[in-house]
């Protein structure tokens, strides 16, 4: 028996125009998903035609999709799997750690101080 992959969940949507959504999800990425190609299935109809219906858009409490009303959803695996990210944090992925990311900005602030040093006259 095949396991079934876990997504991570939802945490917030944003409806944005051009039929897009901006999805945050638990693990800290962002990304924009174009909802063109789902709005032409038929079971979507409503949120082609209805722009305040569309930007009703919000994540399921528990974070497994987004949610415009009673019969229209959107899994969070699709939007994961289609979106395209805009924003991701370090350890979103389970590598590194804030303090790790802290380090390495200091040391790159460092070495770019100590560079203008030397380069001055």
């Amino acid at each position: 028996m095949k396991e079934q992959k876990a997504y991570p969940l939802i945490a917030d949507v944003k409806a944005e125009p051009d039929k897009r959504l901006r999805v945050l999800f638990r693990n800290g990425v962002t990304k924009l998903y174009n909802c063109k190609k789902i709005l032409a299935l038929p079971v979507f109809e409503s949120l082609r035609n209805d722009e305040a219906l569309f930007r009703r858009a919000r994540a399921d409490k528990h974070g497994y999709g987004v949610i415009w009303s009673d019969e229209l959803d959107l899994a969070e695996s699709e939007i994961w799997i289609s979106g395209r990210v805009v924003r991701e944090k370090p350890e979103a992925y389970g590598g590194g750690t804030k303090k790790q990311t802290a380090r390495t900005t200091t040391v790159t602030r460092r070495k770019s101080r100590d560079r203008t040093t030397e380069e001055s006259p």
